[in-house]
Parts: structure tokens; C-alpha cells; sequence
């Protein structure tokens, strides 16, 4: 779990998590040309890399103020994210649903409300008690 960034102490374990991660990401970045192009390595993204990896093994409490603004900015970017994820699923998926059901003539929340019914409850048909005894 990632804490919130308003929490004080960041343990230890995982400032030395964060920075191998951060190390082996910009390695990567580093041997990606070298690999896949034929070209030369990056040096600036293995100097990166050297940096988060030794102070990752050595000294993790001194990525504690690079930890806390990834974190921020991970906030950040997560809260807008979220916003534009949902807001895609809800217009670009849900919105065109309910309008084929409504132009297809389907309820089925059946809301419309019948004054002549004593009530809404649609009966079901009882099942034998040991249907979940074997499920599969």
C-alpha cells in the first residue's frame, strides 16, 4: 500500500524499494537505444540510475524528499486519471448503452409506476436447500 503524503515516516524498506525501482526504470531507459536501436547508451540515464541505486542500497533516507514529490505528483495524476478513465467509461460506454436500451423499448429496473398493483415484489421460484453444496 502507498501511504498518503501527508504521513511523516516513510519506513525504510520502502525508500530502498523506491529508489531500485527508480533505478531499474532509468537503467532500462539506459540500454533501450543499445538494444533495440544498435545506438549508444544514455549516459544522463545511467548517472540517474547509478544515483537512485546507490543512495537506494547506502542511504534511502536521503530519497525521502524525491519520494514524497513522486508521491504528489502521483496523487496528482492518479485524482486526474480517475476523472478522465470514468468519465470515458461512463460517456463512451454506459451513455450509448442506455440509449440503444431506451430506443430498443427495454426497462429493466422496471420503474414505471402501476397505482393498480398491491406491490412490486416479483416472486421467485424456491430452490432445494443443498443447490451450493456442489457449486462446480
Amino acid at each position: 500500500m502507498i501511504p498518503h503524503t501527508s504521513q511523516k515516516d516513510v519506513p525504510v524498506t520502502q525508500l530502498r524499494q523506491f529508489g531500485w525501482l527508480m533505478a531499474g526504470v532509468f537503467g532500462i531507459i539506459t540500454f533501450w537505444p543499445l538494444v533495440f536501436r544498435g545506438e549508444d547508451i544514455r549516459i544522463w540515464a545511467s548517472i540517474i540510475a547509478g544515483v537512485f541505486g546507490v543512495l537506494g542500497l547506502v542511504f534511502p533516507n536521503g530519497l525521502k524528499p524525491v519520494y514524497r514529490g513522486w508521491m504528489i505528483f502521483g496523487e496528482k495524476i492518479g485524482w486526474v486519471n480517475s476523472r478522465i478513465l470514468l468519465g470515458l467509461v461512463f460517456y463512451g460506454l454506459l451513455t450509448p448503452i442506455g440509449l440503444i436500451m431506451v430506443l430498443l423499448g427495454k426497462r429493466p429496473l422496471q420503474l414505471q409506476f402501476d397505482p393498480t398493483v398491491d406491490t412490486y415484489r416479483v416472486p421467485k421460484e424456491t430452490r432445494a436447500a443443498n443447490h451450493v453444496l456442489k457449486a462446480f
